[in-house]
C-alpha cells in the first residue's frame, strides 16, 4: 500500500487537497487503479521539503512527476500513456508546462499576493497547521499564527517576485491567466481528454491546476472566466465524477 503525505483541507471546502499538486498526484493514482491512503505531511520531514511525498516500500519520494515516473517504471498498473504518439508526448509536455507554470504561478500569485485571497487561504494554511502540529502543539497554533502567518506570506510574495509573477500588475496577471486557460481550453476543443477518449498523465497535471481555479475559495475574474468555458468545465467535471465519486462520503 502506498502512502501518500498531504496537505488536506478543512471539512466543508469542497475540495480534497489545498494543492494542485496533490491534486494532480491522487487524480493519477485513480486514473492507474493503484490503491494509496492518504496522512496529512509535514513539509519539513519530506524529502526537498516538499508535499505531496509518498512511501512506498518504507522508501519516501517527493514531487509529483518524479512519483508518476517512479511508478510507470515499477508498477504495471500505472497510467503509461503508451496510447500517444511521440509528437502528443511532446504536446504532453508542452501543456503540462502551461498548467504547472504558467497558470501554477497565477495561482501562486492570487493566494499570496492578493489581500482579499489572501484573507481566504488563512483558514486553510490555520487548518493544515493544527493537523501537522504534534498534538501538544496543536493548542498553541491559534496563538502564534497571527505572528508567523505573515512572515511566511513575505516569503512566498518574495518567490513570487524572484520567479517573475509578481513584478506584474495585477491586471497583467490576470490576462495571463486568462490566456493561459483560453490556451488550454483551445487544445481541449471538445474530446473527453486532451488526447482524445482515453486519459493520460497531462490530465491529472490539467485537472490538478483546473480544480485549483474553478473549486478553491478565491473568487474573482479568473475563476469566473475559467467557469463560463463550458467544454473546460464539461472537462474538469467529467474527471471528477468519474474518479472522485467517492469524494466526501467518509
Amino acid at each position: 500500500m502506498i502512502t501518500l503525505y498531504k496537505y488536506g483541507c478543512p471539512a466543508g471546502v469542497d475540495t480534497p487537497d489545498i494543492s494542485p499538486f496533490v491534486v494532480k498526484l491522487e487524480t493519477w493514482l485513480r486514473m492507474s487503479g493503484i490503491p494509496y491512503e492518504t496522512r496529512t505531511g509535514t513539509r519539513h520531514d519530506m524529502p526537498k521539503g516538499k508535499l505531496p511525498a509518498v512511501r512506498i516500500d518504507g522508501q519516501l519520494m517527493a514531487d509529483s512527476s518524479s512519483i508518476i515516473g517512479h511508478l510507470q517504471q515499477s508498477d504495471p498498473r500505472a497510467l503509461r500513456d503508451t496510447h500517444l504518439d511521440p509528437l502528443q508526448r511532446a504536446q504532453a509536455e508542452a501543456i503540462k508546462a502551461l498548467v504547472e507554470s504558467q497558470l501554477y504561478f497565477v495561482g501562486v500569485y492570487q493566494r499570496w499576493c492578493v489581500d482579499d485571497a489572501f484573507a481566504r487561504y488563512q483558514p486553510l494554511l490555520l487548518d493544515y497547521a493544527k493537523r501537522s502540529a504534534p498534538a501538544w502543539q496543536r493548542p498553541l497554533v491559534p496563538m502564534i499564527a497571527p505572528a508567523i502567518l505573515p512572515l511566511i506570506r513575505r516569503r512566498m510574495m518574495r518567490q513570487a517576485w524572484q520567479q517573475g509573477i509578481a513584478r506584474h500588475h495585477e491586471d497583467e496577471v490576470l490576462a495571463i491567466g486568462r490566456n493561459g486557460v483560453q490556451a488550454l481550453t483551445t487544445l481541449l476543443g471538445r474530446q473527453d481528454y486532451l488526447f482524445g477518449d482515453k486519459p493520460s498523465t497531462v490530465d491529472a497535471s490539467a485537472f490538478g491546476q483546473l480544480h485549483a481555479l474553478v473549486r478553491h475559495p478565491f473568487p474573482g475574474p479568473l475563476q469566473d472566466f475559467a467557469r463560463a468555458q463550458p467544454e473546460l468545465m464539461a472537462y474538469h467535471d467529467r474527471i471528477w465524477q468519474r474518479y472522485w465519486s467517492d469524494f466526501g462520503r467518509a
